[in-house]
């Protein structure tokens, strides 16, 4: 029999646990749908995303049962939860992998596998609360369940802040302009870790809410989130954040720095002023797609005045109409690696 004081009986603590399995499985089913739309036949990390997002799902759904069945349900599908909070941080390895050198990874998933003796301690522990009388192992337990969870995720995230600050030298606000898709995997990060904090302190005095807590809930959708915005690893995304930088520089500031043969090519020293040409300015605006660029490179052409340097007036000349293969490729390869 489910033991009284581990079930929320309480309509206000029954609400909250309900609440957050509906809106952990809801997240979770949106995530599917988006790994499924986006991910790439072969790839290993692709499936081990949508492998997560479905172990999660089965413990969402323990609150639609009484005792004993609620507590039997709860402990039977923890183990899938627990697999998948595993693999997340495998996940996030797998991610972190080409930022770290042979030794550290081989520290970081070393110390994954050092803890899974834990989790078979946690699953027993677990078992015992919500069906025994025996509720001292899980309360002593359940606080170390962040500690063997979640520091290798924080990690993965310091790190990245710190590639994405030092090694490609991206502001906060520079990379969310650039890509906003790069700056929700990062809020998301952010929220996860505060999360995680909230669910360590919610077992301790600090929040005495119970170890039955939506924090961890909300933790794990915010993982898993990244993990669903950005399918590849880190290192590819931000070498494609990378180059779509300098395109997107190219194409959209008043002057362009960001190709070496032509480290002086400016749009104002050809004379040719955005603000006061609408009709380019909407052409211009238009690098989605080859005609837009081509339509502004020729308006470009047409308003350039001599006095300019040569080299800007052949840059223009050489991404207009597409009248060379070689430029026609160029134009193609920016739109694409913008959109």
């Amino acid at each position: 029999m489910s033991v009284p004081a581990a079930w929320p009986s309480s309509p206000a603590k029954l609400t909250l646990e309900a609440w957050s399995q509906g809106c952990m499985i809801g997240a979770l089913i949106i995530m599917i749908g988006i790994t499924l739309a986006n991910m790439r036949r072969g790839v290993m990390l692709h499936k081990l995303i949508l492998i997560e997002l479905l172990l999660a799902m089965p413990n969402g759904f323990f609150t639609f049962f009484d005792p004993p069945t609620w507590g039997w349900y709860l402990s039977s599908t923890v183990i899938f939860l627990i697999i998948s909070w595993n693999l997340h941080n495998v996940i996030a390895w797998m991610k972190n992998k080409p930022f770290l050198s042979k030794r550290n990874n081989a520290i970081y998933i070393g110390s994954i596998i050092l803890v899974q003796p834990y989790w078979v301690l946690e699953i027993y522990a677990n078992f015992t609360y919500f069906n025994t009388p025996n509720t001292h192992l899980f309360s002593s337990t359940r606080p170390l369940e962040a500690v063997c969870r979640d520091p290798w995720w924080i990690f993965t995230a310091i790190n990245l802040f710190w590639n994405i600050k030092y090694r490609y030298e991206f502001k906060p606000l520079e990379i969310i302009r650039i890509s906003p898709r790069f700056g929700l995997l990062l809020l998301s990060m952010s929220l996860s870790i505060i999360f995680i904090i909230a669910d360590l302190l919610s077992v301790t005095p600090v929040i005495p809410i119970g170890v039955i807590n939506p924090f961890w809930k909300f933790a794990f959708i915010f993982k898993c989130f990244t993990d669903t915005i950005v399918l590849d690893d880190f290192k590819t995304a931000l070498d494609k954040l990378s180059r779509n930088a300098s395109v997107f520089y190219l194409l959209t500031e008043i002057h362009v720095v960001t190709i070496p043969s032509l480290s002086a090519v400016t749009w104002k020293s050809m004379g040719f002023n955005l603000q006061s040409s609408p009709g380019a300015t909407s052409d211009f605006h238009r690098f989605g797609t080859i005609a837009g660029t081509e339509r502004a490179c020729e308006r470009a052409s047409r308003e350039w005045r001599p006095g300019s340097d040569e080299l800007e007036l052949e840059f223009v000349r050489k991404h207009s109409a597409g009248r060379s293969m070689h430029a026609q490729s160029e134009i193609w390869r920016m739109t694409e690696a913008i959109g």
